[in-house]
């Protein structure tokens, strides 16, 4: 009875943490930055492949589109064969530009896990760069293994029965491992792994479902087609409850260290 209660205590105070804190209105601007940095995140990514062959940039490429509606699929592909070889004769001062514009999204995060952490202190610019760098590094690597493993599941599972059924599971745990460096870095407090696993944990899941979802969106609109403003709007709205569902680990793990008024019983 008293662990039954203790759950609905720490649900409630997760919940009222939630609330106060306004996280739907800060996933809102993360998804605005989101979006409004995505070519520049995409210029990015053409940029740093562009170093290991276009192998890389093809596996990428696929991976991309294959996981989008088609609208922003053929959007993207035709960015990517239009902006390839501007980006890769570049100078230097464009690629600090294009750096400069990818970190805007993590710099959000950076205020947003500020804000639920209650984390008086602000954050110089210099500090939030720093974690930025830190986070973006993490999640290039992280998808790259991601990319690797598909690529390897895909290649044996012809010969190995239900070898498929594991893709879910190797995207939630794929998530965890990119999810970690953001939790970890950007609370601007001394936490420690185990304190920020169940939050990671809670994200990486829901952003498994809410792909799930979009794969379902993604295998009925192929056929049909998908004009390019349902596309952003459909873009748009993932986004944003993306940014809310990133959030909520937050939220979580900051009520159960005790960095907020709400306490967990």
């Amino acid at each position: 009875m008293s662990t039954t209660s203790g759950v609905v205590s720490s649900v409630k105070a997760v919940g009222e943490a939630f609330r106060e804190k306004n996280v739907t209105f800060l996933a809102g601007s993360i998804a605005y930055n989101a979006f409004v940095s995505l070519v520049p995140i995409l210029l990015f990514f053409v940029l740093v492949v562009a170093f290991f062959g276009t192998g890389w940039q093809d596996q990428i490429l696929s991976t991309i589109t294959q996981n989008v509606s088609p609208a922003i699929g053929d959007f993207i592909e035709r960015l990517f064969a239009t902006q390839a070889d501007k980006v890769t004769g570049s100078s230097v001062v464009g690629f600090a530009v294009l750096v400069w514009s990818a970190l805007k999204i993590f710099r959000g995060l950076d205020t947003a896990f500020s804000e639920i952490y209650e984390v008086e202190a602000d954050n110089s610019i210099v500090d939030q760069i720093k974690d930025g760098v830190v986070v973006l590094v993490s999640l290039l690597l992280s998808i790259a293994a991601m990319i690797a493993a598909t690529s390897v599941f895909g290649a044996f599972q012809g010969m190995i029965p239900y070898l498929g059924a594991l893709l879910p599971f190797l995207l939630a745990l794929g998530l965890v491992v990119a999810f970690f460096p953001i939790y970890y870095v950007f609370p601007d407090v001394d936490v420690s792994a185990r304190e920020i696993l169940p939050g990671v944990v809670v994200a990486a899941v829901g952003w498994a479902l809410l792909q799930g979802l979009f794969q379902i969106y993604v295998a009925h609109s192929t056929a049909g087609g998908t004009d390019i403003v349902t596309g952003i709007m459909l873009l748009l709205t993932w986004l944003y409850f993306t940014g809310v569902v990133l959030l909520l680990g937050a939220v979580i793990n900051a009520v159960r260290g005790g960095y907020t008024k709400y306490q967990r019983a």
